[in-house]
């Protein structure tokens, strides 16, 4: 049997690991378990708001995350058969919170954070793959396959984060309610240079067909692609159709080099509840949204502060086990009231076929390019997701402050860029 301390954590992505780092720098005993033999390098979430980089500069890991990431300044709408371009920018938030996001690859971000939580005494397994769980009334035995053979683990909580096919929410007949899209998006990363082609930073571009999200991820020029294409094509052979997608964002004859692609199914799902006793969700294990917007990981990494600062309180004896309950119920009501409505209506408007809603839409984006006020409101929209912190004398409880201080009100809006 080995102790795993206080909490083990299953999954070793950025919200596991900055959950693990944020529990150890309130002395708690940590062990994250991750099945793959290292961090994943697959093309995923790439987006840090300024509501994750307060908490992350909390942590102490900003200027690490900034230092590797690319400075995200300005959102572009673009709808080519519509002739139509406009673009918001971060610039809007200057002096009173960061007036940028960070771009890095969800890689780096697991890498910094992993370093960090290994510094502050957190123990990092990789190629340890949980096969069962057993709770007991003050601890949760796992047992695990690992290279050398099966081993057995003891810990007083467990969290999984072990993503939307988590085998910790599984193991605990948890239902993850909702539904899955008919079509699938295709992750693609390219160098190439899509600012001679007239892109900002990152963005949408809003077509029936062609939708997609055009993102730069780091300085050195390296771009996400990400489209849609209907599930119903067989995913094995997305690579033969991919040319026929690019040509429409990159002409013939521009230089471009993809160095990463991967089709995944998207959902709008989330677990029936996020507590089993000693058992905890966080992440894509308790939720998971189409990342139209990037209102997924960011929902991911506040379930992770959140719950590390309220079960960190239990293990030290200042709160009673009820509040992860609380939390429970609290990350429910972020996830499906504010993130994936919103992530829901960023897709809702990239798809959009109507020729009158198509309108509409570029309207109010061109509205909300004029006006510095509105800008402010749809960079703000993500500090929604933080949600109740649960304690009086949260960690986080000033996060949100900036925004109180410029008399920026985000309670009423209901979507992100529309």
């Amino acid at each position: 049997m080995i102790d795993a301390g206080d909490v083990l954590i299953v999954g070793a992505g950025p919200v596991g690991l900055f959950t693990a780092l944020a529990l150890a720098q309130e002395g708690v005993r940590v062990t994250v378990i991750e099945g793959e033999p290292s961090i994943s390098d697959a093309p995923r979430a790439i987006a840090y708001f300024p509501v994750v980089m307060a908490a992350l500069k909390k942590l102490g890991v900003l200027e690490d995350l900034d230092r590797e990431g690319y400075h995200f300044q300005t959102v572009f709408q673009k709808a080519p058969a519509l002739d139509f371009s406009a673009t918001l920018s971060f610039k809007v938030l200057e002096g009173i919170t960061y007036d940028y996001q960070i771009q890095a690859g969800q890689d780096v971000a697991a890498r910094i954070a992993c370093e960090h939580a290994v510094r502050h005494g957190v123990q990092v397994l990789f190629g340890h793959r949980v096969v069962s769980m057993e709770q007991h009334s003050d601890n949760v035995i796992t047992i695990v396959d690992t290279p050398e053979g099966p081993r057995t683990l003891q810990s007083k909580w467990l969290i999984g984060c072990d993503g939307a096919r988590s085998t910790v929410r599984k193991s605990l007949d948890i239902p993850y309610e909702g539904f899955t899209w008919p079509n699938r998006f295709v992750a693609t990363n390219v160098y190439c240079d899509f600012t001679s082609l007239g892109f900002a930073d990152g963005g949408f571009v809003c077509d029936p067909v062609y939708m997609a999200v055009i993102s730069i991820i780091n300085p050195q020029g390296l771009y996400r692609l990400t489209y849609q294409e209907d599930s119903a094509l067989p995913a094995e052979t997305f690579m033969e159709r991919l040319p026929e997608r690019y040509a429409f964002h990159i002409p013939e004859g521009v230089k471009h080099e993809i160095v990463a692609a991967r089709p995944y199914t998207i959902h709008q799902r989330c677990a029936s509840r996020l507590r089993d006793g000693r058992i905890l969700l966080a992440g894509d294990a308790a939720h998971c949204t189409n990342p139209m917007g990037g209102l997924g990981l960011t929902t991911g990494f506040w379930d992770g502060m959140v719950l590390a600062d309220v079960l960190a309180a239990v293990v030290r004896g200042e709160e009673d086990d009820s509040i992860l309950d609380r939390y429970s119920d609290e990350r429910r009501r972020v996830y499906l009231e504010i993130s994936s409505p919103a992530a829901s209506e960023n897709k809702r408007m990239m798809e959009e076929a109507d020729p009158v809603r198509r309108r509409q839409d570029c309207d109010n984006y061109q509205r909300m390019a004029d006006s510095p006020e509105l800008t402010r409101l749809a960079m703000c929209f993500p500090f929604k997701i933080v949600g109740d912190l649960l304690r009086p004398d949260s960690r986080w409880k000033d996060v949100a402050d900036p925004l109180k201080l410029a008399g920026i009100e985000i309670s009423e809006r209901k979507s992100q860029f529309s």
